[in-house]
């Protein structure tokens, strides 16, 4: 947070490690308004090495006897729909198996992110089902003072702490993995789409380890004010 401030210049653009930053995400460090939203590439580098939501689509695939194909035109979260069809539930536990796998540790990068924030300051969103971000912060001493698993998310426009906006392992039965579950996260009952648009109108948000392309980048987009 220090070299953040410290990296301040009269500049729309702070150019760190060969990256260009906007401004604002530092105006937003200093005012204590920065979210940082935290997708699956966090928990893909060693030593976590969990699998990208393509690659755990596949794994559970295989759990049943299938073979996933993304270039046979059925996205993830349609495909394990599908699975989810045939036995209720035994999609979330199987995936929930994947990712607690006792190898996976949190990497440089999960305690690199909490240190943007003062421990009391702390705002990280993460559709990560794995709790490499509770385990960080235990690592590094940083008391977590607020930490919640969807569905039970805080209001969007006053919070801290870690939200979990997709569950987590904890709770295989709320992951947010198939259709019907994104659905209903972001449609039906609406809580990640209530609770993304309160963020994105009060914080300015910072991006890491999404890519578009994912399908959780497709459904918040929808979420997204207009």
């Amino acid at each position: 947070r220090k070299r953040m401030v410290l990296l301040m210049k009269d500049t729309s653009v702070v150019k760190l490690a060969n990256v260009d930053i906007p401004r604002e995400i530092f105006d937003a460090a200093r005012s204590n308004r920065l979210v940082i939203f935290a997708g699956a590439g966090v928990s893909m580098s060693r030593p976590s090495s969990l699998p990208s939501f393509i690659d755990l689509t596949e794994d559970i695939a295989r759990s049943f006897g299938k073979v996933y194909k993304k270039k046979d035109g059925l996205s993830c979260d349609r495909f394990l729909g599908s699975l989810q069809d045939r036995e209720s539930k035994k999609v979330h536990r199987i995936a929930a198996e994947i990712l607690s796998n006792k190898t996976s540790l949190p990497s440089k990068l999960h305690s690199k992110v909490l240190e943007c924030f003062k421990p009391s300051e702390v705002r990280i969103i993460t559709t990560n089902y794995d709790l490499h971000f509770e385990t960080a912060a235990k690592n590094i001493g940083f008391e977590l003072e607020n930490v919640y698993y969807a569905p039970a998310v805080p209001l969007g426009d006053s919070f801290s702490g870690v939200i979990h906006l997709h569950g987590s392992i904890k709770e295989p039965q709320n992951m947010v993995l198939t259709d019907v579950d994104f659905g209903c996260a972001y449609l039906t009952r609406g809580w990640a789409r209530t609770f993304l648009i309160d963020v994105f109108s009060n914080y300015t948000t910072l991006f890491i380890g999404d890519s578009y392309d994912d399908v959780i980048l497709q459904y918040m987009s929808r979420a997204l004010p207009v």
